[in-house]
């Protein structure tokens, strides 16, 4: 036992001194041991580009790297506009919340029917909006989880490149990208000849590219008006879109590194990955509202079991994250 004790701190003690040169000292805040120690070989090791072209780690939005919603937040953000009906929205975010398999997509094509007839710009000020302004304590923002934050900052210090692979609408999850740090060149290249010119325009004035994230895209007419379709030059990133689409952007090959998610819909995605993290809510008698009620976090612990996943019960956001580590200091002091 003493033996095994030696090997397991010289093993720990080797890889936190690789991590230290690295830059990449994650902080184990939230997460558990043994996930923290995954994690903590996987940015230890040296990154090796194919031709040029870096690990990917992705990541989906909702319920992952933050703990809201960015279609809810949009979609009241456009209610309280007037440009979107209260009622239909709040039947949509229940529906989808509820359902799964098909029944789910059809319920996510409903949700882009309520953009019909709104301008990109509409889309893109009210998802800012959404998002919270100033210090980000309110809004979507403000349930950023902080252990995701420094995940994403550690892979991109490493020399990773980090996309974020959304159902929700792209216009709705770019100023999160933003306040991620994640700069143009960490995402895949649409084709040109998917956006108007107008429409690149606007996006590179409010974003500085349209491109910053995998989410669904929405059609547009030639008014640039939304048609409540999604655009037929992507796959639809819901389920196993979410692969197809990684794999219509050139991330083949085994540069899929890591894939987080939170619920049922991210497993293609993750299992395509060499590692997979799937999100729970923290404490299992608390579900999540944004993985649905047939994906409560006792089902995808068993399924992160099963396809050998590692599995993080994921903060609320800021203020949960400051308080464990409080209680990490204080349990270090005692």
């Amino acid at each position: 036992t003493n033996d095994y004790m030696y090997m397991y701190m010289l093993r720990f003690a080797i890889l936190a001194a690789v991590c230290a040169a690295h830059g990449s000292c994650l902080s184990r805040v939230s997460w558990s041991p043994a996930t923290w120690q995954h994690l903590y070989a996987l940015l230890a090791r040296p990154v090796v580009a194919d031709h040029g072209r870096a690990p990917v780690a992705a990541f989906d939005a909702d319920g992952t790297l933050w703990s809201g919603d960015a279609f809810g937040a949009l979609g009241a953000e456009l209610v309280r506009r007037g440009l979107v009906d209260r009622e239909a929205c709040e039947r949509v975010e229940v529906e989808y919340g509820r359902s799964q398999g098909e029944e789910r997509r059809k319920w996510l094509l409903e949700s882009l029917a309520l953009f019909r007839g709104l301008s990109a710009e509409d889309l893109v000020d009210a998802g800012e909006e959404a998002w919270g302004r100033g210090d980000g304590a309110t809004g979507l923002g403000a349930t950023l989880r902080p252990e995701m934050s420094d995940l994403v900052n550690r892979l991109r210090s490493g020399g990773w490149r980090v996309l974020i692979v959304t159902a929700s609408p792209a216009e709705a999850v770019l100023r999160g990208a933003q306040e991620l740090g994640i700069p143009e060149g960490d995402v895949p290249l649409v084709s040109p000849t998917e956006l108007s010119t107008w429409r690149r325009e606007l996006w590179a004035h409010k974003f500085g590219r349209c491109e910053q994230v995998l989410g669904v895209r929405l059609e547009f007419d030639p008014a640039g008006r939304a048609t409540g379709l999604p655009a037929p030059s992507m796959p639809l990133t819901w389920c196993e879109g979410k692969a197809a689409a990684l794999d219509a952007y050139g991330v083949v090959g085994g540069r899929l590194c890591l894939a987080v998610g939170n619920s049922m819909d991210d497993v293609p995605m993750l299992r395509r990955a060499q590692a997979g993290i799937l999100c729970v809510p923290r404490g299992s008698t608390k579900e999540d509202r944004w993985t649905g009620e047939a994906e409560g976090a006792q089902r995808l612990a068993r399924v992160a079991a099963e396809e050998g996943f590692w599995l993080h019960e994921a903060t609320q956001g800021r203020e949960e994250y400051l308080r464990l580590a409080a209680e990490a200091e204080a349990s270090c002091e005692s």
